[in-house]
């Protein structure tokens, strides 16, 4: 699969996957940015991209920064049907300021498919083994 990515600046840094067989493509930062503990931001990476329709991207964390910092991303959808600038938020949860440089791989995107839905109300949905057990239902 091909997928477009255009830059939004000049000096923007194009998605990849640095190695054969990844299944995500990272993304840069195009600023410096610095991030106090508990604070959550918005970075810009400079790039928008165009996701084939029935496919989303979703954004996920890069292990080494959660693992080492504590760095942790949110709303990681993205839709086919979007195509302004990739920002990724990102939310410290680590004890220290982490600083983002221009240029750093702050997250990956998994390209992945989907099914167009359809929703039908209905007055009954069908049993099944789980019914409404929610939180903890399988056990810890």
């Amino acid at each position: 699969m091909k997928i477009k990515a255009k830059k939004l600046y000049p000096d923007a840094q194009l998605p990849q996957m640095l190695k054969e067989g990844d299944a995500a493509m990272d993304f840069y930062s195009y600023k410096d940015y610095q991030l106090s503990p508990g604070q959550t931001i918005i970075v810009e990476t400079g790039m928008a991209i165009a996701i084939p329709r029935g496919y989303w991207g979703n954004v996920r964390d890069r292990s080494g920064l959660a693992a080492k910092h504590s760095l942790h991303t949110m709303g990681g959808v993205f839709d086919s049907n979007y195509r302004g600038e990739v920002q990724i938020i990102i939310i410290n949860l680590g004890k220290e300021i982490y600083n983002i440089k221009k240029g750093d791989r702050i997250c990956q995107m998994i390209i992945a498919r989907h099914e167009d839905v359809e929703i039908e109300e209905a007055e009954e949905l069908d049993e099944t083994n789980r019914g409404e057990n929610r939180f903890a239902s399988s056990g810890y």
